[in-house]
C-alpha cells in the first residue's frame, strides 16, 4: 500500500474525539493548518511525553494558527482519561481498528499500532510535513514543526468536502484493536523519563569518552536527552498544574 507524502492530498476523515464527538479534518481545515499526531497509546511513556510537551507549547501552535488533534486505537473512554491527566488542549481522536492509520501508509503491523508520526496539512487538504518515526522513541523536533508552520500560506485557497473515510462512536468504543496493556500514570511517566534522563547521561560520558569514533553516537544522545528533558519539563509542569485545581 502506497504511503503519504508531501505534497499530496491527504484523505478526509471523520473520527469520534474522547467526548464521542465527530471530528471532521475537512471542518477544521476551515479555521486553519491542522498538525495530526498519530500515535501508539496511552501506554507508551514517549506518547505521554509527546502529548504532554505539545500540550504545553500550545501557544506556540495556536500563534501559528495551528489546531492539534491527536490519533490512535485508543477508544474514546481511554482518550477522555488521557485528557484529564495530561491537561490536554486539544482532542484525541479514536481510529479503533487502525484504518486510517493503514489508508495513510502509518501503520505498524507487527505492534498492531500507529507508526509515530506528526503530518502538518495545510488548508487545502495538502501535506506539508511528514515525520514517521523510526523506532518507538524517534519524534521530531519541535523547531522543525514550527518551522513548516511559519512557512504556510495564510491566504491559501481552503477548500470544503465531505469525509471520504468516517469512524462512529460506537464503533470506536466496541471494535478498538488495542493492545492490552495498562495506561501510564503521570508519577510513573516523572519516575520514568528520569531513570532515561540519568542513564543517558551516564552513557554520553562514555560515548564522548571515545574521541571521534564515538562522536556521532553522542551527537544522537544529545539529540535523545534534549527530547527527553523537554517532556520531564512538560511533565512536571502538568503535575503543577493539576495540583491548581
Amino acid at each position: 500500500m502506497a504511503g503519504l507524502d508531501v505534497g499530496q492530498k491527504i484523505t478526509y476523515f471523520e473520527l469520534p474525539d474522547q467526548q464521542d464527538y465527530p471530528w471532521s479534518l475537512s471542518g477544521q481545515l476551515e479555521m486553519g493548518p491542522v498538525v495530526l499526531v498519530f500515535y501508539m497509546g496511552d501506554w507508551s511513556p514517549y506518547c505521554n511525553g509527546q502529548l504532554a510537551r505539545y500540550a504545553r507549547e500550545i501557544e506556540e501552535f495556536e500563534g501559528r494558527g495551528a489546531q492539534i488533534a491527536g490519533i490512535s486505537v485508543d477508544p474514546p473512554p481511554n482518550n477522555a482519561r488521557m485528557v484529564g491527566k495530561l491537561l490536554l488542549p486539544y482532542p484525541l481522536l479514536s481510529d479503533p481498528e487502525g484504518e486510517l492509520a493503514r489508508l495513510l501508509g502509518l501503520w505498524n503491523a507487527e505492534e498492531g499500532v500507529a507508526v509515530s508520526s506528526v503530518v502538518v496539512v495545510d488548508q487545502s487538504g495538502e501535506v506539508r510535513y511528514l515525520y514517521s518515526g523510526r523506532d518507538f522513541a524517534d519524534r521530531p523536533k519541535d523547531e522543525e514543526v514550527f518551522a513548516v508552520l511559519d512557512e504556510l500560506d495564510s491566504g491559501i485557497e481552503r477548500l470544503t468536502e465531505g469525509p471520504e473515510f468516517q469512524v462512529g462512536a460506537a464503533q470506536a468504543r466496541e471494535g478498538s484493536v488495542r493492545p492490552d496493556r495498562r495506561p501510564m500514570e503521570l508519577e510513573q511517566l516523572t519516575s520514568y523519563y528520569r531513570g532515561v534522563y540519568f542513564t543517558m547521561e551516564i552513557f554520553k560520558e562514555r560515548f564522548g569518552a571515545l574521541g571521534r569514533s564515538g562522536k556521532k553516537a553522542f551527537e544522537e544522545l544529545d539529540t535523545f536527552d534534549q527530547m527527553v528533558r523537554s517532556y520531564i519539563e512538560a511533565l512536571e509542569e502538568t503535575i503543577r498544574l493539576q495540583r491548581q485545581e
